[in-house]
């Protein structure tokens, strides 16, 4: 483990053990919503930078294959997401209803859920979001969201996810309807 690892999970333990030193500044949150979508890795980090905002950070990756090789049940949605945003709390940080922008990229191969084809790719853009987080607890919360997030995409499309057989190649304008129910962890 290196210096700069041991100082930052130093850190992190110091946090953790401590809450009182900062109480409600820090977020770690996953959703649900995207485990659900063939077991999507998800995770988000935030920090309240005043009393109406905070930042976010996040991550997701899907590296898997269901029924892989078979040409007419094979289906994939593998990708890696990076995003980071901001958002905006009208009561208080943690508490109640948001509204969020973010920027967003994502790395993707997806292919056989609604038909036979598959596509893949890089798509960024921005995303506008809004919800309402539940306090369940003085630590836990639930996160609840729904928004868009569209920009540009290169992409190159397959007959199948098997196949290989190209039967397009380009780049244009997207726009996908994404959600969350998320629990999070308040430090």
């Amino acid at each position: 483990m290196s210096r700069k690892e041991k100082i930052l999970l130093l850190a992190v333990t110091c946090l953790l053990l401590c809450p009182q030193a900062v109480a409600q500044r820090f977020s770690v949150g996953t959703n649900g919503v995207d485990w659900l979508t063939l077991g999507t890795l998800n995770l988000e980090a935030g920090a309240a930078v005043a009393k109406h905002f905070s930042v976010h950070v996040g991550a997701e990756y899907n590296p898997w294959t269901f029924m892989a090789g078979d040409q007419q049940k094979q289906l994939q949605t593998r990708h890696v997401s990076y995003w980071g945003g901001v958002r905006w709390w009208p009561w208080f940080v943690y508490s109640g209803w948001w509204v969020a922008a973010e920027a967003r990229y994502s790395m993707y191969n997806l292919g056989g859920i609604i038909k036979r084809s598959a596509e893949e790719g890089d798509a960024y853009g921005g995303g506008i979001y809004g919800g309402y987080t539940i306090m369940l607890t003085d630590r836990w919360n639930l996160d609840l969201g729904v928004g868009v997030w569209g920009g540009y995409k290169n992409y190159t499309r397959y007959n199948c996810p098997v196949c290989g057989v190209i039967t397009e190649e380009g780049s244009g304008a997207f726009v996908l309807p994404d959600a969350r129910i998320a629990i999070m962890l308040i430090f």
